[in-house]
């Protein structure tokens, strides 16, 4: 049984951050609506009772080499000048929306990632100064 991972290697190979912010989005939907889709199923013969998926009957992952990538090279982005800024808080910001739709696929704990963000989103748009 292969294993399908979202987002695939070659989605991210080129490209700027911002358009590998949008393939990271895309798939992160993708994936939701795998994990929502097959999350409950009505077991077999038309019984009334749910069957809940096991481990080994999932087929799909999330590839968090590219997500951890793409925050690494964010990070990275220069914050000399307030336009600079705005640029890396509205990519924080995008990459928040990632983790709000993977937070939504059944992974809660991803809320305190996504607070994070937001929270370094602030930071660089109210002109503070960045803790590490």
């Amino acid at each position: 049984m292969t294993i399908l991972f979202y987002p695939q290697e070659d989605e991210l190979i080129t490209g700027t951050i911002d358009q590998k912010l949008e393939v990271l989005l895309e798939a992160a939907e993708r994936y939701k609506a795998r994990v929502l889709e097959t999350g409950v199923q009505v077991a077999p013969e038309g019984s009334a009772e749910k069957k809940r998926t096991s481990p080994r009957d999932i087929r799909y992952s999330w590839n968090w080499e590219e997500i951890a990538k793409l925050l690494r090279q964010i990070r990275e982005m220069p914050e000399s000048s307030p336009p600079a800024k705005m640029a890396k808080s509205a990519k924080f910001k995008k990459l928040a929306e990632i983790y709000e739709v993977l937070r939504a696929a059944k992974m809660p704990k991803l809320e305190a990632v996504r607070l994070a963000l937001m929270n370094e989103c602030a930071q660089l748009t109210s002109g503070g100064s960045q803790v590490a």
